[in-house]
């Protein structure tokens, strides 16, 4: 993964992305150039809107030229705006792998060692520099975006001397579902990093990015699982001390359909 990081300059679009999921979703469009031509985009030039929906389309758009099969169109306003930000952020991490490594490689370490993280953007720079072959002031600009990005999205709050404060988080659950479908399951999925159904609390907690990814605390996996398992989302089988949890649904898209099912959402 390390050769695909790349610098990350521009703004979250948080605010553009969601517009454009819910005007895909209630204009029922089949297409990204349909969407385009559809969506208003709120900025002051043309060359700045281009940018927005570049980025807005690499981020929450990606991998979906069908957008009726989009998990993050099908999944916008099914519960909660909360819920909105936090598969929004999942996608970002697909689409901005130098976040992504940066969470698995700097944040949740420290955190896990500190329960509480007080982190600055010369903490960033100087994890970025051991990555990425760019000038100072590209490193500066891309430690500013992420973090920028853990506060738009909601995982961390500014602190005191230009720091930003990160403590473990509790996502929702569908948010925990979406993202062992995303990494377990190959079948339409590009995330993936197995090809497992029946994963082991302990491939979970030793191989899963997923639980880093949302700041979840270690204890908590196996809560979380068992959650899912009491609710139907998943299959329990304590086979020889491994405590199997069954994925029922062969993709990511096939879970999502019967979660919307089974809660009416049309």
């Amino acid at each position: 993964m390390v050769e695909k990081l790349t610098s990350i300059t521009k703004s979250t679009y948080i605010a553009e992305g969601l517009d454009a999921l819910r005007a895909a979703k209630s204009e029922d469009l089949d297409n990204i150039k349909q969407l385009k031509e559809k969506l208003i985009i709120n900025q002051n030039s043309d060359a700045s809107r281009e940018t927005c929906w570049t980025q807005v389309k690499k981020r929450y758009l990606s991998n979906y030229e069908n957008l009726k099969k989009s998990p993050l169109i099908k999944m916008v306003d099914f519960k909660s705006n909360t819920l909105n930000l936090e598969l929004m952020y999942l996608n970002y991490l697909y689409a901005e792998p130098t976040l992504y490594l940066t969470m698995l490689k700097l944040i949740y370490p420290r955190l896990e060692s500190a329960e509480n993280l007080s982190l600055s953007r010369n903490d960033v720079i100087g994890f970025l520099s051991d990555y990425l072959d760019y000038s100072e002031a590209t490193l500066n600009k891309t430690a500013r975006s992420i973090v920028k990005a853990l506060i738009d999205f909601g995982l961390a709050q500014e602190g005191e001397d230009s720091k930003v404060d990160i403590d473990f988080y509790r996502p929702d659950l569908t948010s925990f579902l979406y993202g062992l479908y995303s990494e377990y399951c190959k079948a339409g999925s590009e995330n993936a990093k197995f090809n497992i159904l029946n994963p082991s609390l302990d491939h979970i907690k030793k191989k899963a990015d997923f639980p880093k990814l949302l700041l979840l605390k270690p204890s908590l996996i196996e809560v979380y699982l068992q959650q899912a398992w009491q609710e139907g989302y998943l299959n329990y089988e304590p086979r020889g001390g491994l405590n199997q949890y069954v994925l029922k649904h062969e993709s990511l898209n096939k879970f999502l359909d019967q979660l919307i099912s089974n809660q009416g959402v049309k």
